[in-house]
């Protein structure tokens, strides 16, 4: 389940890194305090499975544009590490982030596919995983990888959506993020390397997003963007590579704090 005070207990951490002065610091603190009565992205998403702290529970992907596309951030960062994995040599790890179609997170999807009238994408999870479990060699996962991309565009509409939307969505994947790294790294140790990898995965889908909106949806909302935009350049590198070996030095209150100031941004 999501900690919605994980938050609000990072932000101070986060801002001393992201921020120079005391009084800064501080004027940032009270406008997040006023945020979080608004705050809507940290619930669970309906159906979303438990365990990965990645939810389960109360939004309605069918009607909840932000959610949606959230979960599809999660589904496209899990494939990503997992293609990431595969391209340097990791097999067997690259294999545990290869979705099915049976796996709770696409499973939460499906009515929210057949009530926004378009297509999933359980044929292309079947694929790309059956050609990297059977080693089909380079060319036919490459292939098979991209096709499922389209296919994610495709469903995720991304410019048919508000920018509020997207901008909520990166978010709550940040926030997911930072639960993530938290169950991976404890005392600058590697204790889950899948958790890890999936904060990473995570984390990269939400800095690509923004690039995924039209020229029109840019202009229109230029502010909002240049602040989210500056907020993601600041994330300190947590992930020195995304298969370590000893300690890793990384503070997922940077993710926290990130997933609040975007939500600050996102409300103003």
């Amino acid at each position: 389940m999501y900690e919605k005070r994980k938050v609000w207990l990072a932000v101070s951490a986060a801002s001393a890194t992201l921020l120079g002065s005391t009084a800064a610091q501080a004027d940032v603190a009270q406008d997040l305090l006023q945020a979080e009565q608004h705050y809507t992205m940290v619930a669970p998403f309906a159906g979303a499975g438990e365990g990965e702290g990645e939810g389960s529970g109360v939004v309605d992907l069918r009607v909840n544009d932000a959610a949606y596309l959230a979960q599809l951030g999660l589904i496209r960062g899990h494939l990503y590490v997992g293609k990431k994995l595969y391209d340097q040599g990791h097999l067997g790890m690259a294999k545990t982030h290869m979705k099915h179609p049976e796996d709770e997170l696409y499973a939460a999807l499906v009515p929210a596919f057949e009530a926004r009238g378009v297509d999933g994408f359980a044929d292309q999870l079947s694929t790309l995983a059956n050609t990297v479990n059977n080693a089909r060699g380079d060319d036919a996962v490459n292939q098979a990888y991209n096709d499922l991309v389209a296919a994610i565009d495709a469903a995720e509409q991304v410019q048919q959506k508000s920018v509020k939307s997207v901008l909520m969505s990166l978010s709550s994947m940040l926030l997911t993020a930072g639960e993530e790294y938290d169950i991976g790294v404890q005392q600058g140790s590697i204790v889950n390397v899948h958790e890890f990898q999936d904060a990473y995965g995570f984390t990269a889908i939400a800095k690509a997003r923004i690039n995924q909106l039209s020229a029109q949806q840019r202009e229109a909302n230029a502010a909002a963007l240049d602040e989210v935009a500056e907020i993601l350049a600041q994330l300190p590198e947590l992930w020195p590579t995304i298969t370590p070996e000893g300690k890793v030095e990384g503070d997922s209150s940077t993710l926290y704090g990130a997933a609040a100031r975007i939500e600050l941004a996102t409300l103003n």
